[in-house]
């Protein structure tokens, strides 16, 4: 019998987001069946240091994402995660799917960590890891993702929206709370995992006045150097359950906790402040904005004995694992 698309709703468009008022149960994972013949599906990625697109495997370019996105020091389980979710993620983007690419017509997806997933070439993966390094940590890299190929992450038979970022800091955060919209399997759940993480406890971070207000230049708002140690001038307005920042006043103006997070190149928004003199000192814990997948977390849940099924039910509530093709 032919092989079908188990996904064929995407030549109809990918869903945005799922929203439900209800809660959703954790039902415990069941392992796909394996695959076979598992055909090339080609992905083009657009690789910035160079301008140029790079047309490669869907399974080659989830290797280089994975040894771009998590530390090849990590769990076996954690770096099979990883991959399931990366895949899920292009598989999105991807124009033969009916996916949203971000550079439409010419390229899937960008080898920028701030548009979509970090993707780096062999020889900077070489270079960044050294000779000894590459030899130990890509066949680790290779394995993980051969033993996840072809699975990806769904919810209600569509590929889930796999967002992740490095460390939570003891929960992670619901997408209402960051993009405004409510996913039923992006809730906030308990992390006790990332507890090893070098940024799980609060980092200092000092900016002078004279920075504050010039990167708050960059959201358009002018505030003088001389005001912005005055009382007031900055100061929370709206705070999630978890305790990060959704909105933030600044000499009267209210941005949203991610722009100002932004501006000042802070790891998270999980973040205080407190006035030393002409200087702004933030304790920021956390890295990145919370929702999904904590990295460390997965790590840490998988030194704990959670197999990556697991590890992805944890973390996304909810979901299947499936494989892209199926009989």
């Amino acid at each position: 019998m032919k092989k079908a698309f188990l996904f064929l709703l995407f030549l109809f468009g990918l869903l945005a987001g799922l929203s439900s008022s209800g809660t959703v149960s954790v039902e415990p994972p069941k392992s796909p069946s394996p695959v076979t013949g598992y055909p090339f599906l080609r992905i083009d990625v657009y690789y910035e240091p160079e301008d140029k697109v790079i047309s490669m495997d869907l399974e080659d370019y989830v290797k280089h994402v994975v040894a771009s996105e998590m530390p090849a020091s990590f769990h076996p389980e954690a770096l099979k995660a990883q991959a399931v979710i990366a895949r899920t993620y292009a598989l999105r983007k991807m124009q033969i799917f009916g996916g949203t690419p971000s550079m439409p017509g010419k390229a899937d997806v960008t080898s920028n960590p701030a548009k979509d997933q970090a993707w780096n070439p062999e020889h900077v993966l070489k270079e960044r890891w050294g000779v000894i390094g590459w030899w130990l940590n890509w066949p680790k890299i290779e394995k993980a993702v051969s033993q996840t190929q072809g699975l990806i992450l769904t919810y209600k038979g569509l590929p889930a929206e796999s967002v992740y970022h490095s460390t939570c800091g003891g929960k992670t955060e619901a997408a209402r709370d960051v993009w405004g919209k409510d996913v039923d399997y992006l809730q906030s759940v308990t992390c006790s995992y990332c507890v090893s993480s070098p940024h799980y406890k609060p980092t200092e971070v000092v900016l002078s006045a004279r920075e504050v207000s010039n990167s708050m230049g960059k959201l358009g708002i002018s505030v003088p150097a001389s005001r912005v140690p005055y009382t007031g001038v900055i100061a929370v307005t709206s705070l999630s359950p978890t305790g990060r920042v959704k909105q933030i006043s600044v000499d009267g103006k209210t941005v949203r906790g991610l722009e100002f997070r932004s501006a000042l190149n802070l790891k998270s928004t999980k973040f205080t402040w407190s006035v030393q003199g002409d200087n702004i000192v933030f304790q920021v814990a956390g890295y990145g904005h919370g929702v999904g997948l904590c990295q460390y977390g997965a790590d840490g849940a998988a030194r704990a004995g959670l197999n990556f099924l697991e590890i992805l039910a944890y973390y996304y509530p909810g979901t299947q694992v499936a494989h892209i093709f199926e009989e």
